[in-house]
């Protein structure tokens, strides 16, 4: 770690397990004690914070999202419009975006940790120790006792290791996110990270940290060039009568009655969106697989993994809030400037790519967050929930649509601000609660207690050592 780096490990151990000799080298999941905090802790952060946006896909039909005047117009709900298109929207997407491909990074060391001593192997004669790389079926004679044997097994299979594990926790993702997708709430991301692991981030992850953050940055700047092309496309054509505008914005007079309905009304209903989401991923993959490149590439060079110094997060928190903000205003009023009818609709295809210095100035003011002794509660109770993201994610959609769903508390349509940011803050302070008290008696979470296991398919242990 360089000198006078914020970021340090968890320093939280737990007893060791009790393992045989020939597991000594296998593949294991990450640790408590091998965690960076401030990875977890950013990780919390840009969960609880992509909320914000997403709460009025929870709470509304889908036109709101785009134009508050769904919500019934009035002050309060242009002001919640305006404070989550500048503060919340793209920003948390591209830093959980980001945070995926230092996961990748993180997982590549691992495993080519293992492989690498899974081909120190002994002779089974005298035990003497051969170092080498070796892989299963391969001949060698012992320099000590001079017996040939045939290496069996060594940790090194494609299957147990590198890339075959990786494709594994990909297709198990896979499988949470149609599931979340189908079964909970059409605003799923998991598909889309599990899909764009699978195709290209795995290959790119060795590449010179510096190339993969301009490639990532050439993915994400083509990919919002065709979302705004395609936008465009959209706006000409209601403007020319071949499409209505109401349905250019996404509204359905059957939406509120649908999800207002039983459960399976409801899943019958959200197949259609969920099939039109996830067409719409040729315009958001690139810019997606970008990011994690970017993520991996500040990875890579320290900056996530909390190893540069105070001043260089101090620099990067200024830089990327003071630019990021001027950025993002210019180009949120000027687009409703330009066209008052589809600005807020055209502002969904550049929010995330004029929104990416102000993620970066998330992640330097979490840097400071991290290295300060006066937040370290703050850090702390951020890093549990980023440790549990995948459950808080899950058990987000769980709450928020037994709430506003008719199989539920059926208030879809009936609260806006600031009555939402109420809600906001009530499901933060639970996943914060629920996080903590979680892990004082368990490993894991239980959604990513279940991903562990079948990744390496085998039962992980859950509890705590006492």
């Amino acid at each position: 770690m360089a000198d006078g780096a914020v970021g340090t490990r968890a320093v939280e151990m737990e007893a060791p397990l009790d393992r045989s000799p020939r597991d000594e080298h296998r593949v294991e999941p990450i640790k408590p004690a091998e965690r960076f905090q401030m990875m977890d802790t950013l990780r919390g952060f840009a969960l609880l914070g992509i909320l914000g946006p997403n709460i009025v896909a929870f709470s509304w039909p889908q036109a709101a999202a785009v134009d508050p005047g769904e919500m019934g117009g009035g002050q309060w709900n242009e002001i919640g419009y305006a404070v989550v298109s500048i503060f919340f929207l793209g920003k948390m997407m591209a830093l959980f975006s980001m945070l995926f491909g230092a996961g990748l990074v993180v997982f590549d060391k691992k495993t080519a940790a293992a492989t690498v001593r899974a081909a120190e192997i002994c002779c089974t004669q005298c035990a003497y120790p051969f170092f080498g790389l070796a892989s299963p079926g391969q001949r060698f004679t012992c320099p000590e006792c001079g017996v040939e044997q045939v290496v069996t097994s060594s940790g090194t299979s494609s299957l147990s290791t590198g890339a075959g594990l990786w494709y594994r926790r990909m297709a198990w993702l896979l499988v949470f996110g149609i599931a979340h997708a189908i079964l909970l709430w059409y605003g799923d991301i998991l598909v889309w990270y599990a899909v764009t692991g699978m195709a290209a981030l795995w290959w790119m992850r060795r590449i010179e940290p510096k190339i993969q953050i301009a490639i990532g940055a050439g993915l994400h700047l083509l990919s919002t060039a065709l979302l705004l092309l395609f936008s465009l496309f959209g706006v000409w054509a209601a403007e020319n009568g071949q499409v209505g505008a109401e349905e250019l914005m996404g509204a359905d007079a059957n939406e509120t009655a649908a999800y207002l309905g039983g459960y399976v009304g409801i899943v019958s209903y959200r197949l259609s969106t969920v099939l039109f989401m996830w067409l719409l991923g040729a315009f958001f993959l690139p810019g997606v697989t970008g990011l994690m490149l970017i993520g991996a590439g500040l990875t890579r060079l320290g900056v996530i993994t909390g190893e540069r110094s105070p001043r260089f997060y101090r620099s990067l928190a200024v830089g990327g809030l003071l630019g990021g903000f001027g950025l993002t205003l210019l180009a949120y009023f000027g687009l409703r400037a330009a066209s008052p009818a589809y600005g807020n609709f055209l502002w969904q295809s550049v929010s995330q790519f004029v929104g990416i210095p102000i993620s970066l100035g998330y992640m330097g003011a979490i840097g400071l967050v991290v290295s300060s002794s006066a937040a370290g509660a703050v850090s702390r109770a951020l890093a549990n929930v980023g440790r549990m993201a995948l459950t808080n994610y899950l058990l987000t959609s769980i709450v928020c649509t037994t709430m506003f769903y008719g199989y539920g508390f059926g208030l879809l349509g009936s609260i806006d601000y600031p009555g939402l940011w109420g809600v906001v803050l009530g499901v933060w302070v639970f996943n914060l609660i629920f996080s903590a008290l979680w892990l004082r008696w368990f490993r894991y979470g239980p959604f990513e207690w279940a991903w562990r296991s079948l990744t390496y398919w085998r039962v992980e242990p859950m509890r705590r050592a006492a």
